[in-house]
């Protein structure tokens, strides 16, 4: 019987190709769609789980009360994590890491490589288990001169050789020895590097990190629990634990799972109130509603040819079939679709993977070692088979075999409004993604054109490293020589990445109880002219000025935030205090961007640091080519710093990350929702020539007397014009109450305009007008003989 059904299900779908590939094309749509955007939701659910005791691993969050409300971060002080350890039961260790000037050269013989690294405390591959290819994870990281490598790394530096007690050098001038290597850190997780120092390393580097200040924040700490029943308790100590050790310091310390860290990592209030996980649930229910868009497609297109199939179904009774084994024959139908269907789905989404990695710049797989991959896919084959194939087998099975072989047959009376009910909900699914398009991409719109603060173009940044920490004046005076650059200075960090901040500001008149968070920036001479930023008013870092770089009595430059949160009278000359230390405003800067575009620009304190820095800027002369001027730069650093390769930035490509993630959502609702849009039309276009099928005698009676083309296509098109319009009146007050809760995350945003909603609209009637009409003029078109023949 099986065999029956597989036989004759597999002939119906070879004698109307045409048909079954329209249908399985749906179907093939929906299901790749449905595959890749559950792949990427699980690229991002599984962040950091790779660890066994990650349901005991906390990271320690700090909240900080100010400015009438409550900051949260992850930095504590160095000292913090030791103190953890002792203080709280139920910790069964605790670990400090940091990235900071992470990237270094690693040599080896003639070899130098510039790698990421990160430091951590010699138990932090007990509390993460990174599988060692090689080496002790107890023992790794506990000589201060020991380093761990990813199998990548090793591969590089040693080729085929063991890597275990090899010598390499960092920075040219630091020897350490390879005591263990790691497999190669998955994309989805946290942390990336190349290699793994002991902390005590990055104390010996710098030296400010040492000490018991529990007023400096510059470290993550990762504490793991005996188990989570010690959380509660262990979040009730560690509440005033800074407060016990530091008289007057009002931050409050608590622990935050870390398998939460990617998808909630937004707080507010010192609480946590969600993230990207808001994105990741919209996904989840983006490829839910294409699943069920293309499986409602299938439905359509099915009954659209009740006539033809109901003379078969007729048939069938007639010689005894009953309407189980009928039901199970339609099913058998839809299931052989849907399985080649989702054979498809996979072979194109294999294909497309590469292309959408590069797009999304992530690294998603389909891991097809995994068992539990195939059981989805097929569960997603089977279920996606029984759900399209369900409501058409019932209902053609249900044909009476009398007025269907009398020819008093009239298909689809009551199951109509069902299907108009489903595009009225696809289309009303359209119009919101359409709208939610616009406005994604006018809302990053409009924060590029607010502008910066700084001119990005032409500017190029380079770190600071080897030799030129101490030549990089010797660099800036022969790259101006050569015509390469017109300005130079160094910064504390990249204009485009924010960094240290303080409450330690005061100022004269300032409140005692008023608590300020305040941007510090260290920047050499020339700051503003290299960098764009204006100058308001007094001057900016020079040489010619000794007293700017003088310890006892530094300068400072201020922004104009900065300046009107002070109500200073006269800004310039006025003394201003860091901590018990005085300086002197020289200049007041108008205010960049310098951490989140989407937030309100803080008050900036910027103190000169001469040539010194991390990070140096340089403003390329634009009478030369780009080319001509980095093939310069290049040269000179080699010459002046040979062991380091060159590092250039372009600070334009630097500030387009910040709106990578609106980007991405962008692209992702660009990409899916057209994707909807299309498997939508399929389901019109299947609704169409169900109407055009019904009406066909009205049709020819029509044009007989005298209707014409344009008067038939227009009275078929008008009916799916009405479903169109109550979609796009269910969606749009929808779009608003959701787009404008989305919006209400940035400080800084687009109101929702009437023509967004309008734009949307004729976008949708336009693109449901165009399916329909094939089928409408088709219709009109036809020999009204053929069908008023058996009249």
């Amino acid at each position: 019987m099986v065999q029956n059904y597989l036989k004759i299900a597999w002939r119906n779908i070879k004698k109307h190709k045409a048909f079954s590939f329209i249908n399985g094309g749906g179907l093939t749509l929906g299901i790749a769609s449905c595959l890749l955007l559950l792949l990427y939701v699980s690229y991002h659910l599984s962040f950091d789980h790779q660890f066994k005791n990650l349901d005991n691993i906390y990271v320690v969050e700090n909240n900080q009360h100010g400015d009438g409300q409550i900051y949260t971060f992850a930095s504590t002080p160095g000292v913090a994590a030791a103190a953890i350890k002792a203080e709280v039961p139920g910790v069964v260790q605790s670990v400090r890491v940091d990235n900071y000037g992470g990237g270094s050269l690693i040599s080896y013989k003639n070899n130098s490589f510039k790698k990421v690294g990160l430091y951590a405390d010699s138990a932090f591959f007990s509390m993460f288990s990174y599988h060692f290819i090689k080496g002790n994870p107890l023992t790794s990281l506990t000589q201060p001169n020991s380093i761990v490598i990813t199998a990548d790394f090793a591969k590089t530096l040693f080729g085929d050789a063991d890597p275990i007690n090899k010598m390499v050098t960092r920075n040219n001038n630091l020897p350490m020895i390879v005591t263990g290597v790691i497999d190669n850190i998955p994309a989805n997780e946290s942390y990336q590097f190349d290699f793994v120092m002991p902390y005590a390393q990055f104390e010996n580097d710098n030296v400010w990190a040492k000490g018991q200040n529990w007023g400096h924040n510059f470290c993550q700490t990762y504490v793991q629990l005996k188990d989570v029943g010690s959380l509660n308790r262990a979040n009730s100590i560690l509440k005033s634990i800074v407060a016990r050790h530091s008289t007057g310091n009002t931050n409050q310390l608590f622990l935050f799972p870390f398998s939460k860290t990617h998808l909630y990592q937004k707080f507010e209030n010192g609480r946590s109130v969600g993230g990207s996980i808001s994105q990741i649930h919209l996904f989840e229910a983006l490829a839910l509603c294409i699943l069920l868009i293309a499986c409602v497609n299938f439905m359509n297109l099915s009954t659209a040819r009740s006539e033809e199939r109901a003379k078969e179904v007729g048939i069938r009774k007639a010689i005894g079939s009953n309407r189980a084994s009928l039901i199970w024959q339609f099913i058998t139908e839809s299931l052989i679709l849907s399985f080649v269907s989702t054979i498809m789905a996979v072979i194109i989404l294999v294909l497309c993977l590469p292309f959408f990695n590069t797009l999304l710049k992530i690294k998603l797989s389909l891991p097809i070692s995994d068992w539990s991959t195939w059981i989805l896919i097929l569960s997603i084959a089977l279920v996606t088979g029984l759900l399209s194939g369900s409501y058409p087998a019932f209902y053609l099975s249900s044909f009476q075999p009398i007025k269907v072989l009398k020819g008093m047959f009239k298909g689809g009376g009551s199951a109509l409004p069902i299907r108009k009910v489903l595009v009225v909900v696809q289309f009303a699914f359209a119009v919101f993604l359409i709208t939610a398009t616009i406005c994604v991409y006018r809302q990053i719109r409009f924060i590029q054109g607010m502008g910066n603060g700084y001119d990005k173009n032409n500017l190029v940044e380079i770190p600071m490293e080897g030799e030129l920490g101490k030549k990089a004046e010797v660099l800036i005076n022969e790259l101006k020589t050569n015509g390469a650059i017109t300005n130079a200075t160094g910064t504390s960090q990249s204009i485009t990445q924010n960094g240290s901040n303080t409450w330690g500001i005061s100022w004269p008149g300032k409140d005692p109880k008023q608590q300020i968070l305040v941007d510090i920036f260290y920047a050499g001479y020339d700051f503003t002219h290299t960098t764009g930023v204006k100058l308001l008013t007094g001057r900016e870092f020079s040489p010619d000025y000794p007293i700017d770089t003088n310890s006892k009595t530094p300068t400072v430059m201020i922004n104009e935030t900065a300046a009107k949160i002070m109500k200073l009278k006269q800004p310039v000359g006025s003394i201003i205090k860091y901590g018990d230390q005085p300086a002197t405003v020289v200049g007041v800067y108008k205010d960049f961007v310098w951490g989140s575009p989407y937030s309100k620009i803080p008050p900036m304190v910027t103190f000169c640091d001469g040539y010194g820095g991390s990070v140096l800027a340089m403003r390329l002369n634009q009478a030369h080519s780009i080319s001509s001027n980095i093939d310069q730069i290049n040269k000179s650093l080699k010459a002046i710093n040979p062991a380091y390769p060159p590092t250039i930035s372009f600070v334009d490509s630097e500030f387009e990350l910040k709106f990578e993630n609106e980007k991405v959502l962008a692209m992702l609702a660009n990409l899916f929702g057209g994707l909807a849009i299309i498997i939508s039309c399929l389901g019109l276009f299947g609704l169409a020539a169900y109407a055009a099928e019904q009406r066909t005698k009205e049709i020819g009676v029509r044009k007989v007397l005298g209707a014409t083309v344009s008067n038939l296509a227009g009275l078929l098109s008008k009916d799916f014009l009405k479903l169109v319009l109550i979609a796009i009146v269910f969606a749009v007050p929808v779009s608003i109450w959701v787009l404008n809760k989305w919006l209400q995350n940035y400080e800084f945003r687009i109101d929702l305009s009437w023509w967004i909603m309008t734009l949307a609209s004729i976008i949708t009637i336009v693109i449901a007008m165009a399916t329909v009409s094939y089928q409408a003029i088709k219709a009109a078109l036809a020999n009204p003989i053929n069908s008023l023949r058996s009249e």
